[in-house]
């Protein structure tokens, strides 16, 4: 959602323990990207973290840690250029910091890819990494590969550092058929309804493990991370915030995490639940949510 960027930010600062999960973690991690005048979109585990669908000159970092599993992770950054310059650059790069360090300027760089697209027979190159960092790329498994709709630089690399199992591990493997869609459609229906009556606790409840893994990840308390999802904003604000009526139309199931993390667009990126920002001609804010199915119900999990 909108305010996701900024609040990953403010919050990521020291861990904090939590028994509820499987153990805490040493460092926190987080990932950088850059592309100079390209459209572009970045996913780690198949679950979209950021989309830019204009050319833009974009050099952006979001904290990575709810992200990042035991062992081998994926990130994906796509872009869907007409063509490439020969100045076109990609470049990826994992980070990672000490408990109490400010990650907008004390992270460390794991490890940094860079891709030139535009230049003949160029491949990513490892343009520098860390020995010592928990996340080590795997070198023989990056690659950029161009396609109908998009072109993909993928970085596959393994982390060392014991991590919690998070939500989107633990999901129900999901087909991706009509009868998935549908009943996700009727659960976003459900807190679509929600939305419209401003039921704030409500929404919240249904976002509980969301919170909670989110306050391990960035170590702060459960009631800040509440506090800075919460929905008031809208509700609060009717002259500036109109909710969007519920899509009819059969919407695009997506899937992620192997599987087991779902989400519903209705066309490109746009999802079922939006404020249009009254008084402006496309102004709006997404509702972004991802959901599991954990003991055949639906859990927003991110």
């Amino acid at each position: 959602m909108r305010k996701w960027i900024a609040y990953c930010w403010l919050v990521a600062l020291t861990l904090i323990s939590a028994p509820a999960m499987a153990q805490e973690t040493e460092y926190q991690f987080g990932v950088r990207w850059s592309v100079n005048g390209l459209a572009s979109s970045i996913d780690i585990q198949d679950i979209m973290l950021n989309f830019s669908g204009t050319p833009s000159n974009l050099d952006t970092r979001l904290p990575a840690s709810q992200y990042i599993k035991n062992g081998k992770n994926t990130v994906k950054l796509y872009t869907w250029p007409l063509e490439y310059e020969a100045d076109h650059e990609l470049r990826v790069s994992l980070l990672y910091w000490e408990p109490g360090q400010n990650p907008n300027t004390e992270a460390s760089t794991a490890f940094e890819v860079v891709m030139m697209p535009g230049v003949e027979d160029a491949k990513p190159e490892i343009v520098s990494t860390d020995p010592d960092a928990p996340l080590q790329p795997l070198q023989n498994d990056i690659r950029f590969s161009r396609d109908e709709d998009n072109d993909t630089l993928e970085v596959n690399f393994n982390n060392r550092q014991p991590m919690p199992t998070w939500c989107w591990e633990e999901g129900d493997v999901l087909n991706d058929n009509d009868a998935t869609r549908d009943s996700l459609t009727r659960e976003y229906r459900r807190l679509h309804a929600l939305f419209a009556a401003g039921d704030n606790d409500a929404l919240l409840a249904a976002a509980s493990t969301r919170t909670k893994e989110l306050a391990l990840a960035s170590g702060t308390p459960e009631a800040y991370v509440r506090d800075r999802f919460s929905y008031n904003m809208y509700f609060d604000n009717p002259d500036i915030y109109q909710l969007d009526s519920f899509p009819e139309e059969p919407m695009t199931l997506n899937l992620g995490a192997d599987n087991r993390v779902a989400w519903l667009t209705t066309q490109g990126v746009s999802v079922p639940i939006v404020f249009s920002h009254v008084g402006t001609e496309h102004g709006a804010s997404f509702v972004r949510s991802y959901f599991i199915r954990r003991d055949g119900q639906w859990e927003i999990c991110r």
